[in-house]
């Protein structure tokens, strides 16, 4: 683990440069912004090695149910929970080339896919069953339009997530302990790690609004790491959605007793990866593989 604490976050825009020399990482981008990174060779095994390191370490504690995303999603599922009102975010639609604007309607209209626990709970929808808790995970591609010069404002990244439904006493219970597990985990590959209640980027003229109420209820929680700016990258986070999902998407309604509650631990692989390898001794990806297969 030393090999990812010996060095400091202020080489890690030096490091994108060296990836991109040496052909390890490539952007896509316009004058839009930054869409997303490619990451070729031993970088993209390192991708994937983190990615099954993250799971390894949940499955570990929790009985994990996996399943798979697709890359667009029904309107109707966002507009389940009023997305379109709020705004985390300015969605993306994706329209057929072969079909005129005016022959789809709202209804059927796709969207590029904002979030991976969307489709967690859109599957679980109008089920009748209720249990006291139970952990989901996928990962999928996820997709926001967020103006920034960040260098990890993505508009197209990699979400691996964890969804805890069940009662509410389990959800919160052990969500806190698993997050803070994995705060423990980031900080042992890291070293300089900062957790916060935090908010999401939101748009619109409710913005400020829902800004202040995710901070009172403290239902986001975030993992940052440093970069060398002097600004923070989040690189996980934790939300509590309390009953809005599992009522809105008539998860165990029909079922007599409480409304079960739900709970996200979700990860940015794409930021992740590269916050630790700029931790990594010659920003080596073999190293941070050697220390991610050993958790």
């Amino acid at each position: 683990m030393n090999d990812l604490q010996g060095l400091s976050p202020v080489r890690g825009s030096v490091m994108l440069d060296e990836l991109r020399a040496n052909r390890s990482l490539s952007s896509v981008a316009n004058a839009t912004g930054l869409i997303g990174y490619r990451f070729h060779g031993r970088l993209f095994d390192a991708f994937e090695a983190l990615d099954r390191a993250l799971v390894r370490f949940f499955e570990q504690r929790f009985p994990l149910t996996s399943h798979s995303c697709t890359t667009l999603v029904q309107r109707d599922v966002l507009e389940t929970i009023d997305f379109f009102d709020k705004l985390p975010c300015i969605p993306m639609s994706a329209v057929p080339h072969e079909a005129a604007s005016a022959d789809i309607s709202r209804h059927d209209e796709w969207v590029l896919s904002p979030s991976t626990c969307y489709h967690t709970f859109a599957h679980l929808a109008d089920i009748d069953e209720r249990w006291d808790l139970r952990w989901y995970t996928a990962r999928g591609t996820c997709h926001r339009f967020e103006p920034s010069a960040e260098v990890f404002r993505l508009a197209s990244f990699t979400m691996r997530e964890f969804v805890l439904i069940g009662d509410e006493d389990s959800v919160v219970s052990q969500g806190e302990s698993a997050f803070n597990a994995a705060v423990d985990l980031v900080r042992n590959l890291h070293g300089e790690v900062s957790v916060k209640t935090a908010n999401d980027v939101f748009y619109g003229d409710r913005a400020e609004v829902t800004r202040r109420v995710q901070l009172a209820r403290g239902v986001k929680r975030e993992i940052s790491v440093p970069w060398d700016d002097g600004s923070e990258v989040a690189i996980g986070s934790r939300n509590l959605h309390r009953d809005l999902f599992t009522t809105s998407f008539r998860i165990g309604v029909e079922v007599e007793g409480p409304a079960m509650h739900s709970m996200c631990i979700a990860f940015g692989i794409e930021r992740m990866l590269l916050a630790l390898l700029a931790r990594t001794e010659n920003h080596d990806p073999e190293r941070l593989i050697a220390a991610l297969d050993e958790l």
